[in-house]
């Protein structure tokens, strides 16, 4: 039988090398590649525990082939806007033929760090993980209604993963990553709690929506009550201190520093994903690329540093990306370019 304690000391790259065997990953070099790759994006999860990074550090101090597998990957991700901008000045204008052949010998270096980014680091990372332990997932660009055990529905965003317990008269979902919209079928003596890590809600019936997201958990109402706590224990019944009681139209946040709110909340901008719709008022570009990243597939990369706080405003519809750029292209100046469906440049 096995310990399952074991894996939880054991890192992710312990637990790939014990899944994939010591023939699965290639040679030596490509194994601590991704192993320094899986630990990175791990690192980077706001629940990774105490243990996790004792565990890299052990990792780390195996052997100096170790510690340059992870300075590599420290520097291919640093160096990762270099080449796609040397590439783009390539594409548009290659005085010879050698100038040319190396920005393009730096874009592929670059698409091979935005495939390690992508897609070593989204699966052999914290989502992978969080994929593992969750009952339902939505892929980036993707949303799904649930009906839940107890008749309450969820509506998923893109990019979210749950994890349900409606066990021994339990009504718990837990938010791994993401944002999901709760209309809850009211029962007094079941409270409905909704944990996004930093914080959590509680209902009795209502209408709200969670998001977790950079170590924060933000709950939006959107009708009825709802309670919200940083970091409550585990008992849905017992009383929940520091907690604010939110009502239709009102928001608060929990993260590092406790909690925050209530605050005005506009459901024309916090829910207009529901309709398929994204909406920024008065917001800096890199903050809209972040939430762009957040909703579709592939990934929007940001050239023009100078261009990052710009101010954007607008309704754009999710499912029409050409739309949104061409909406930037003539309100800010900036220009896109399409590299595959999975990722654009901006400059």
């Amino acid at each position: 039988m096995t310990d399952h304690r074991d894996d939880q000391r054991r890192g992710p790259a312990d637990r790939e090398t014990a899944d994939t065997g010591s023939d699965g990953i290639g040679s030596d070099g490509d194994r601590l590649f991704s192993e320094a790759n899986a630990w990175f994006f791990r690192l980077q999860s706001d629940d990774h525990t105490p243990a996790e990074r004792a565990a890299f550090a052990e990792w780390l101090a195996r052997s100096p082939a170790h510690a340059d597998a992870w300075t590599g990957l420290q520097t291919l991700l640093h160096d990762l806007k270099e080449p796609a901008r040397a590439a783009y000045a390539g594409s548009r204008s290659a005085p010879s033929r050698r100038p040319a052949v190396a920005g393009v010998r730096r874009f592929a270096a670059a698409m091979a760090v935005l495939l390690v980014v992508g897609g070593l680091g989204v699966w052999r990372g914290p989502t992978l993980y969080q994929n593992a332990v969750a009952d339902q997932v939505t892929p980036a660009g993707q949303r799904r209604t649930l009906t839940l055990p107890d008749g309450s529905t969820a509506e998923m965003n893109g990019g979210t993963a749950l994890a349900l317990d409606f066990r021994d008269g339990e009504r718990r979902v837990r938010i791994l990553r993401g944002e999901a919209w709760f209309h809850v079928t009211r029962d007094p003596d079941r409270p409905f709690v909704v944990d996004g890590g930093a914080g959590a809600a509680r209902v009795l019936g209502t209408q709200f929506s969670v998001r977790r997201e950079d170590g924060r958990t933000t709950v939006t109402v959107g009708e009825g009550l709802v309670e919200v706590a940083a970091h409550p224990g585990t008992d849905s019944h017992a009383p929940w201190p520091d907690s604010v009681r939110l009502h239709a139209g009102e928001s608060a946040e929990a993260g590092p520093l406790g909690l925050s709110g209530p605050r005005a909340a506009d459901p024309a901008v916090a829910f207009a994903w529901r309709q398929g719709q994204i909406v920024f008022r008065q917001q800096s570009l890199a903050s809209v690329i972040a939430a762009l990243n957040g909703q579709w597939p592939g990934r929007v990369v940001l050239l023009n540093d100078e261009a990052a706080e710009r101010v954007v405003s607008g309704v754009f519809a999710l499912d029409r990306p050409d739309a949104v750029f061409d909406a930037l292209e003539r309100g800010l100046g900036v220009h896109a370019t399409r590299i595959t469906p999975y990722l654009t440049l901006l400059r």
